[in-house]
């Protein structure tokens, strides 16, 4: 890969550089830096995601992540975001589906998929994150209001944002207020809302609903679809919407880290 394409060969180069995000320097690893890069695995897109870049404080880096583990191509990403903004410099992550933000073909052709109709869908994960200041790990889905995929972005389509916080630290919490602690799959979270989050972004603004962990989880299973369903049966979210994508990273609020993907997988049906 060029250096064209955002793509740096990081060397036994010691301590990164003042302003660099911290995981590139290590040993054997590739990284590629421009914003909104992408690496796609299989159905997988992880991006370069830093949506909030405007807001920076200072000199600030964030990267994707490359290395071989035991004969295994491993993944992840890389951030040094100087500051502190509450309401998020960035968002590296995995894509799975059609996102409505970038539009572009879907990486499953049965996304978007109506609520009503969702089968089983699970999240399972495990992730290495060594970070310090303020950041969450929050997978998430965008549900929308038509079951097209168009290739042109369509972020005016979006009516609720769910999050799912699985780490959180130093200052980073939910949008709006706990209004329920439901239980799902023997897990007690807390879940959040807040209305009319991004309106300046599309014009409208949509519902966020964030069920937040009673504790850090590195390792573990996400049952999306249960977790939707109780959403539904609390009418919070409409059964005829359409779950366009699953996205999965870290949302970043300042401080630098890096995160590795040891394990991801979606899982649609039985």
């Amino acid at each position: 890969m060029s250096a064209s394409d955002g793509t740096q060969q990081a060397g036994l180069t010691g301590p990164s550089a003042a302003g660099e995000a911290p995981g590139k320097s290590a040993p054997g690893v590739t990284a590629k830096c421009d914003a909104y890069a992408t690496h796609t695995a299989g159905p997988y897109r992880y991006s370069n995601n830093q949506w909030g870049s405007k807001k920076a404080k200072g000199k600030a880096e964030q990267c994707l992540l490359l290395r071989e583990v035991e004969g295994k191509t491993e993944l992840g990403w890389t951030w040094n975001w100087p500051g502190f903004d509450p309401s998020v410099f960035a968002y590296p992550e995995i894509e799975f589906g059609w996102k409505p933000w970038s539009g572009g073909k879907s990486t499953d052709a049965r996304f978007p998929i109506k609520v009503s109709e969702l089968p089983r869908l699970t999240l399972r994960y495990e992730v290495e994150t060594v970070a310090t200041g303020s950041y969450d790990l929050a997978p998430e889905v965008w549900l929308t209001n038509t079951a097209s995929a168009p290739m042109a972005p369509n972020p005016q389509s979006i009516t609720t944002e769910v999050m799912f916080w699985m780490d959180y630290a130093s200052g980073a919490r939910p949008a709006g207020r706990v209004i329920e602690t439901p239980t799902i799959d023997g897990v007690e979270y807390e879940l959040w809302k807040e209305d009319n989050i991004g309106a300046d972004a599309n014009g409208k603004g949509w519902t966020l609903l964030s069920f937040k962990s009673p504790k850090i989880v590195h390792r573990g299973t996400l049952a999306i679809d249960k977790m939707l369903k109780h959403l539904v049966d609390a009418k919070l979210a409409n059964p005829d919407d359409y779950l366009a994508s699953v996205e999965f990273g870290n949302e970043v609020m300042g401080g630098s880290g890096t995160t590795w993907v040891k394990q991801f997988e979606i899982q649609v049906g039985d």
